[in-house]
């Protein structure tokens, strides 16, 4: 029964926690030499202080051991003034039962620094895993910008062998002009039959900010009639009429112009 109400007394947790005093200690370690239940006991608070400290690594932080230490040191000041103050008044509590509640409070205050060591270690977990869900919400945007790209890409090659299949559409390819794209090409795709028409620039120049290129159809009656404004680099529509005989780009301002004005950057005849 002594072995048992030493163990549950808590100077075994003062003395892991490096908090007892020279005389608790050698009694500690009177005790453990002694009694194999006490060493035992002593053993497995150590080896579970040793092992949570291994596992995380996490530094007290200096404010909490200060605070720790000066509630030991507080509760000792407690434990003196009320011996001296025992001899006079014998109404105050017998000195075994504040021992009794200072190593109460000193296991609290084990629990106390693992549950602050484990707030630190699950902080920066959380923290840990919010940076790699960012990193990995970030991939996903990109490879989603990826797929609708090559979704376009398809949709845009798909709409081209459709009309290079169908024998309705005529086609017909631009040359760039040598003194301003001489390597450039478009093409224009027409079905008069349909109504139907669209161009895909292949590698006309970007145009500046503020111009849009803009097609125009000659016919055979020598009329340059306006076949409209389209997205550069894109496969897109434009207007469709009588046949032509030959079609012209264009750059204009943005949005177009009833009458040509800009500088021709592609030309292609009509085959007949």
């Amino acid at each position: 029964m002594k072995v048992q109400k030493f163990i549950e007394s808590g100077i075994l947790s003062v003395y892991v926690l490096g908090a007892a005093t020279e005389e608790e200690k050698q009694e500690v370690e009177r005790m453990a030499a002694l009694y194999p239940e006490v060493r035992q006991e002593l053993e497995s608070l150590q080896n579970a202080m040793n092992e949570y400290l291994a596992q995380y690594e996490v530094p007290v932080p200096a404010h909490l051991k200060q605070k720790v230490f000066e509630k030991i040191r507080n509760t000792e000041n407690v434990e003196l003034n009320l011996e001296s103050e025992h001899s006079s008044d014998s109404r105050i509590v017998p000195f075994p039962s504040i021992q009794k509640w200072k190593y109460g409070l000193a296991a609290s205050l084990i629990l106390l620094v693992f549950s602050a060591l484990l707030n630190v270690q699950l902080y920066q977990n959380l923290k840990e895993t919010e940076r790699e869900l960012s990193v990995v919400q970030a991939q996903n945007v990109e490879s989603q910008k990826k797929i609708t790209l090559l979704q376009t890409q398809y949709q845009t090659t798909e709409q081209k062998l459709s009309l290079l299949q169908n024998p309705d559409y005529q086609i017909t390819y631009l040359q760039g002009l040598q003194e301003v794209a001489p390597q450039s090409y478009a093409t224009v795709f027409w079905n008069e039959k349909e109504n139907k028409a669209f161009i895909f620039t292949n590698s006309l120049p970007q145009p500046p900010q503020g111009k849009q290129y803009q097609l125009w159809a000659l016919t055979d009656d020598n009329i340059i009639w306006d076949a409209g404004v389209f997205d550069w680099g894109k496969f897109s529509p434009v207007k469709c009429f009588k046949k032509p005989q030959k079609f012209i780009i264009t750059l204009e301002k943005q949005g177009g112009v009833p009458k040509a004005e800009g500088k021709a950057y592609a030309v292609g005849s009509v085959k007949s």
